[in-house]
């Protein structure tokens, strides 16, 4: 920025006072000399004087001329090699010499151009124009606080001068301080309105410091004053303020979109229109494109984000770094976390792809979750952990002697946390946010994560008590509401599940974790198709015979009024013994309420096994005291779990069962049932068993449990037709890993490996080793199919004869 308005008739009247002999040898008289200057032919009079100066290099008067002439047409480095050439005079007229000072000011060399500044301001006093100058090169020289010093010193010595409120507003404006120069050029401005150059410092200062519709109405008033490039860059300029403005989470729901809305319509509008002038707005054009992508993502167009970006490179064209991360952004809500990721990198590698710390934190966290669902698990936590020792505990203001926390590192321990959780270690997330809420119990924020930790832990009372806290400090608050609805979903609270869900889905509809909940609500809403399937490849025994299959399927209602649905189902069993083949077929109907705590089922069935179709019911029941003990029972009249063999002689039983089960969280559980049943034969049997899990290993692919199996039964009669001990004991504890193959989202590929071995004991038969090996693989797809394999083989005893089964069982629960 320079502020010699006149230089151009200074340079002419300079000329114009020299004596006509500097020109005699032209062959030209000296006035058209002046006139094809003033026409902008400066070559001639330049020639005549380069000539002159390399004839005698110390005329004074031909480097005056020079210099005049050559700052005339621009030629900075032709004015300093002269300059230097002659010996760096410092006796030159004033002009001369503030051309020279200007022309090292161009070509950046500047303590020479603050030393001439410096001695034009001695040697004439009386000529502001050093003065703006020195202040100016002291600016562009990044000496801000030098150069502020002097422009307000300049300023209380002629407060009436424009020219010199402009010189301290430049020197403020490349001091990054926008609203301090806006300040010097208001003042300027109404110091000399009409003048041209003050009101495109206005104008031009408006637009600096954030203003552009400020700004475009002033071009609009002095139509002309700046170029047509300028009003387009202000054009672009209010779009993407209304991009910004509606990017900010705490404007109200219902016009949260208003803005960008406005700013899409701007884009529209102005892309067409530039791209109609050709290459001379091709600029403009490209930046409007790239700012248009913040708008979309602003206004959660996902698609429209990345469609517009990936034509943008299709192009060729190179997408400016800070719309990166929003790109970045949509990738990630489209599951493609791979894209993101390298995004990601990028924004976070260049100075303009994060805005400051919190948008560099915001960046390091999206590039952690796209790590993360990409299964790089290890280097998504080398960049979370590097986020967070980035961001200090404590803040301190300039002068200031209290610390102010800093909300930046709790976001960063926040996504720390939970970042546990995802990688499967819920115990040390749930430590981390016990903390967290501990020292800060009254953060709404905080609640609501150690909730989801507590949903992911299978402990949904503990969650809603943190969101009901949570919620008498925010209410309204979108993740309270989305926590209370899935914790609802898993009490079965249907009816405050469907609440929350209507309410959140009306005001976010485009939120992912809203999108989360209704995909929940919607699975929640459908049939279900359950099947199960065994087939004995090689098998001899006296309890379900040899060559054996089964098969079992039931088909559940979508819910009826919130807490009922029907359901229906058919099954087939088989085996081969001793003395012939027995099968058994049932259909099977009834209905299952679900409520808070409560589930109940009744049914009625129908069963053949080769004496005609006998009725059999059912009843089960099961009851939640809390987050950790469940007890239940049921009875059945004609049970399925009557042994084959028996019904082959027309034996039936019926039977109740009761248990408790104490569930400590995800990773550890036990059970303890007892199940008396009375055959039609007259023997009387008695089940006892004690089953229990425990976590013992856990990455984000990995899991080993251990399993336990502690079960002992007792009958009275002896010499039944089928297997019945007078009474026996098994103990088999057993190891099984769990290894995730492939992971995208909701949908997971994961096989399995079981190793057992214990013991069994049989009255009269004495004791035998039990082992067994498994292998099997599980596949979930999308919440609604749920399907698996397991082949195993078990080596045990029977009536102290060792027998080998060999069985593969096939389980599928699809919902449609």
């Amino acid at each position: 920025m320079s502020f010699f308005p006149s230089r151009a008739v200074l340079a002419i009247c300079a000329v114009l006072a020299l004596p006509a002999a500097s020109w005699a040898a032209t062959g030209k008289n000296y006035d058209a000399l002046i006139r094809e200057a003033r026409d902008g032919n400066y070559q001639p009079a330049l020639s005549m004087l380069s000539q002159r100066l390399r004839d005698t290099p110390t005329d004074r008067r031909a480097l005056a001329d020079y210099i005049l002439i050559s700052d005339w047409a621009g030629h900075s480095r032709e004015i300093v090699a002269a300059y230097e050439a002659a010996g760096s005079p410092r006796n030159l007229p004033a002009q001369p010499l503030a051309d020279v000072a200007r022309a090292y000011r161009n070509t950046q060399r500047w303590d020479e151009a603050i030393a001439l500044y410096q001695s034009g301001e001695r040697r004439y006093p009386g000529r502001n124009g050093f003065a703006l100058g020195h202040v100016m090169t002291l600016a562009d020289a990044r000496q801000a606080d030098a150069a502020v010093a002097l422009g307000r010193k300049l300023v209380a010595r002629e407060p009436a001068n424009a020219d010199s409120h402009l010189a301290l507003a430049y020197a403020y404006q490349m001091g990054g301080q926008p609203y301090a120069a806006l300040e010097q050029t208001t003042k300027a401005y109404n110091l000399a309105p009409a003048r041209t150059y003050v009101a495109r410092a206005y104008i031009l200062a408006l637009q600096r410091a954030r203003l552009p519709q400020a700004a475009l109405r002033e071009a609009d008033a002095h139509p002309g004053i700046v170029d047509p490039a300028q009003t387009r860059a202000i054009q672009a300029d209010i779009a993407a303020q209304f991009t910004r403005l509606a990017a900010v989470p705490t404007r109200g729901e219902a016009d949260r979109f208003k803005l960008a809305d406005r700013a899409l319509a701007m884009y529209d509008k102005l892309i067409p229109a530039w791209k109609a002038l050709g290459p001379s707005a091709r600029a403009d054009v490209l930046r409007a494109e790239a700012d248009r992508l913040q708008a979309l993502h602003a206004r959660r167009r996902m698609k429209d984000v990345v469609a517009g970006y990936e034509a943008l490179v299709s192009q060729g064209v190179a997408v400016p770094d800070y719309v990166l991360s929003d790109v970045a952004s949509a990738y990630l809500y489209l599951h493609h976390p791979a894209k993101a990721a390298a995004l990601y990198r990028r924004a976070l590698a260049s100075p303009a792809g994060s805005g400051g710390a919190g948008g560099r934190l915001s960046d390091q966290t999206g590039l952690f979750y796209a790590l993360t669902e990409s299964g790089s698990f290890r280097e998504a936590n080398r960049e979370l952990d590097a986020a967070v020792s980035a961001q200090p505990i404590w803040l301190y203001a300039k002068d200031d002697p209290l610390r102010m926390p800093n909300n930046l590192r709790l976001d960063a321990d926040l996504t720390r946390a939970l970042g546990y959780l995802y990688e499967g270690d819920s115990p040390r997330a749930q430590q981390r946010l016990d903390a967290m809420v501990n020292a800060a119990p009254g953060n709404t924020q905080l609640r609501a994560a150690r909730a989801e930790v507590y949903r992911a832990r299978e402990l949904p009372r503990h969650a809603e008590r943190d969101l009901k806290i949570a919620e008498t400090q925010s209410p309204r608050s979108l993740g309270v509401e989305v926590g209370q609805a899935e914790t609802a979903l898993q009490l079965q609270e249907w009816h405050q599940a469907r609440l929350l869900r209507d309410d959140v889905v009306t005001r976010a509809p485009e939120d992912q974790s809203v999108q989360r909940l209704a995909r929940e609500w919607d699975v929640h809403n459908m049939s279900e198709l359950q099947v199960t399937a065994s087939r004995g490849i090689s098998t001899n025994s006296p309890v379900v015979g040899s060559h054996d299959w089964n098969i079992d399927s039931v088909l559940y209602s979508p819910p009826i009024g919130e807490n009922w649905r029907g359901f229906g189902g058919v099954g087939y069993s088989t085996g081969e013994f001793q003395g012939g083949n027995g099968y058994y077929r049932w259909m099977r109907g009834g209905a299952q309420w679900r409520g808070r705590d409560t589930t109940a089922q009744i049914e009625a069935s129908g069963n053949s096994f080769g004496y005609g179709i006998r009725t059999g019911a059912a009843l089960s029941g099961a009851v939640d005291l809390n987050d950790h003990w469940q007890v239940g029972g049921g009875a059945a009249l004609l049970s399925r779990e009557t042994p084959l063999r028996a019904l082959m002689h027309d034996i039936t039983s019926n039977s109740l069962n009761a248990y408790v089960r104490w569930r400590g969280d995800e990773r550890r559980e036990w059970t303890f049932s007892l199940t008396p049943s009375h055959f039609t034969d007259g023997n009387e049997r008695l089940e006892a068993s004690l089953s229990g899990r425990q976590r013992l290993y856990t990455t984000p692919r990995l899991k080993l449990d251990a399993l336990f199996d502690f079960s002992a039964s007792h009958n009275t009669l002896d010499n039944a037709p089928y297997f019945n001990p007078k009474s026996d004991l098994t103990v088999l504890p057993a190891l099984q890993l769990t290894h995730v193959l492939r992971q995208r989202y909701e949908s997971v590929w994961e096989q399995q490996v079981q190793l057992g071995a214990g013991a069994y004991s049989q009255q009269d038969h004495g004791t035998g080793g039990i082992f067994t090996v498994g292998y099997g693989q599980r596949f979930r797809y999308n919440r609604v199919l749920d399907t698996g394999f397991m082949v195993s083989g078990t080596s045990r005893p029977y009536d102290g004869q060792r027998e080998r089964d060999y069985n593969i069982v096939v389980d599928m629960t699809y919902r449609f």
